[in-house]
């Protein structure tokens, strides 16, 4: 993804952004599959690959939060709203673009406008984490596995206006994301589709009107 294509820099120009490139200390790492992701004090912008984004439970466990592909961001402080320690781990090879959150948030000398745009914009995204945050504590509400995966479907549904999912992740992340066994979540997909509730093929996922 080009980094003028990413929400992070909308109403930013090409001239502009080289300049911020120079201001911000912008740095270019790539990772690979299931490295761990240093991001205390930095924002993370995800050029391609994928990376989740995973909460240290109280036993050692990691939760999945997230699943970021290109174009997604995540910094340390996105964190405050999970009060949790976040762990960024690589999902997929990835390239990520690094910004410390000091160049950010401490207005440069010059009072660039567009510096006070990407301020803007940064907290724009972090209105969507919460909503994003918000999402994850609904589903985790229910009780049982089809309760789970049904508000996650419907959630998705909601999203694209279609009644076709595709699961942006593996099966077996699916079922991090939602804190079950993934051996129970399979055996009950089988039964949401016996049921008549969900046809599922590979990823994708046709939910049936209830």
């Amino acid at each position: 993804m080009n980094l003028l294509e990413n929400p992070l820099f909308t109403g930013i120009l090409p001239e502009e952004l080289d300049q911020m490139k120079t201001c911000f200390e912008m740095e270019n790492r790539t990772f690979r599959e299931k490295e761990e992701i240093p991001m205390e004090g930095k924002v993370g912008i995800l050029l391609s690959g994928s990376v989740s984004l995973n909460r240290l439970g109280a036993d050692g466990n990691l939760d999945m939060l997230e699943y970021l592909t290109d174009g997604g961001i995540f910094g340390s402080f996105f964190s405050l709203f999970d009060g949790g320690e976040i762990i960024a781990i690589c999902e997929k090879a990835c390239s990520i673009v690094f910004i410390d959150t000091c160049h950010i948030t401490k207005r440069c000398s010059r009072a660039c406008h567009h510096h006070s745009l990407v301020v803007e914009n940064l907290l724009s995204l972090m209105t969507e984490k919460v909503q994003q945050l918000s999402e994850k504590v609904e589903i985790l509400s229910h009780r049982s596995i089809r309760e789970k995966l049904l508000c996650y479907f419907r959630l998705q549904s909601m999203k694209t206006g279609k009644d076709e999912i595709l699961i942006p992740f593996s099966f077996s992340a699916l079922a991090n994301y939602l804190c079950v066994d993934r051996s129970a979540m399979t055996r009950e997909l089988r039964k949401m589709k016996a049921d008549g509730l969900v046809d599922v093929n590979g990823r994708q996922v046709h939910l049936y009107p209830m």
